[in-house]
């Protein structure tokens, strides 16, 4: 360590442990200085940080989407901890408080912002992002400083922190079925495509918030799809297979026998009334748009490939609804509330728990479907 970092951790900062993305594959185990929290800041041990797909994209790829790795930078964002300090200016929030974080920093002045659209703002820092640059450091470090305007206190009522930190993905799926506009009334029959983490939060939210009818998962994992069923996330689950169509000319014919064995099976012979797609992957998304019936939404959450093949004449003959999904906006409340009524459900998407300092097996672990013991792996948290 050097004599300037010597005479700014005596000043009052302090030295903490971080994982640190440098590229593909290539993640290091870290010490860092943090300074004081700032006078509208909480300083908050990380207890818990849970592993995303996001998070998985730059691990491996050094990118997600669009968004490409520019300098060192750690992941996480899925977080919950306990605040160690309070800055001058917080009045609402003392030591010892739990706290979800909600990782986006948006301007809170441009039209996006002040109609509610935050998450949109051109603005934004969101920390693991490679959006914009500098990047803004992510959550898989000891403690971070974090505004308390977007700082959410945890009811008495969730004893697990995990369970805070999984109201991320879970505030996601709250903003898809907001987007969807479902309400009890329309008693929706709902396709989720993907039974991974965010899948399953997502048809569990579309029971609980948004009043489904049934709700039906499916999947390439039977693992998964029996998972959900068994757990309660969803109705009805149906495995998918790698079957080739008779009409290999049609480039779109993969989907068309996928989203036509998806309604067979799930007697929705009219297609679903809102599809969410969980997974990013173009031939799901494709489905998503068969397997949608006549004047139906499909609901895009999964981010995979930017540039993909599209049935947008299907959609736009049978008047499918195509709506973007990206993060979320004012939903941790809510997420918060549904975590603090149904933890024992929401707490099983929890399958394994590791330490900040072996988080490259961590993150190893959390890109395989099943771990070396044959145990379904969904949601990798990472623990101070």
């Amino acid at each position: 360590m050097t004599q300037t970092q010597t005479e700014t951790i005596a000043a009052g900062a302090s030295e903490v442990v971080a994982a640190v993305l440098y590229g593909k594959k290539d993640m290091r185990i870290e010490t860092k200085v943090i300074q004081p929290p700032a006078s509208n800041e909480l300083q908050v041990v990380v207890s818990e940080t849970g592993i995303c797909g996001s998070d998985l994209h730059y691990y491996h790829h050094g990118r997600n989407g669009d968004f490409a790795l520019r300098h060192p930078l750690s992941l996480g964002h899925e977080s919950a901890g306990v605040v160690t300090a309070v800055g001058s200016a917080v009045s609402d929030f003392k030591v010892g408080d739990r706290v979800a974080l909600e990782v986006g920093i948006p301007c809170s002045e441009c039209k996006r912002c002040k109609k509610g659209r935050y998450n949109l703002c051109p603005a934004m820092r969101f920390r693991s992002s490679c959006k914009t640059a500098p990047h803004f450091d992510g959550t898989l470090v000891q403690k971070v400083n974090h505004p308390a305007k977007w700082c959410h206190k945890v009811p008495a009522a969730v004893k697990d922190l995990s369970l805070a930190a999984l109201v991320e993905p879970l505030a996601v799926s709250l903003q898809g079925i907001k987007r969807s506009e479902m309400t009890p009334e329309d008693e929706a029959t709902v396709l989720v495509l993907g039974a991974g983490a965010v899948g399953l939060l997502t048809a569990f939210a579309a029971k609980k918030r948004g009043g489904a009818k049934e709700v039906v998962i499916a999947d390439i994992s039977a693992q998964r799809v029996s998972f959900a069923v068994e757990n309660g996330f969803a109705d009805q689950g149906i495995v998918l297979s790698g079957s080739k169509p008779a009409d290999v000319d049609n480039p779109l014919a993969p989907a068309i026998t996928s989203a036509n064995y998806l309604k067979e099976k799930a007697g929705a012979d009219d297609g679903f009334d809102v599809v969410f797609e969980c997974t990013g992957v173009q031939i799901c998304v494709q489905t998503s748009v068969f397997a949608a019936g006549a004047g139906a939404k499909v609901v895009l959450i999964g981010m995979g490939t930017p540039i993909q093949t599209f049935a947008i004449g299907s959609a736009a003959t049978r008047e499918v609804d195509i709506i973007g999904v990206f993060r979320y906006a004012g939903n941790y409340p809510d997420a918060l509330a549904i975590v603090a009524e149904d933890g024992d459900t929401v707490g099983k998407l929890v399958t394994h728990r590791m330490k900040l300092q072996d988080a490259v097996d961590a993150f190893e672990i959390a890109s395989t479907p099943v771990d070396k013991d044959g145990n379904l792996v969904l949601k990798v948290m990472i623990t101070e």
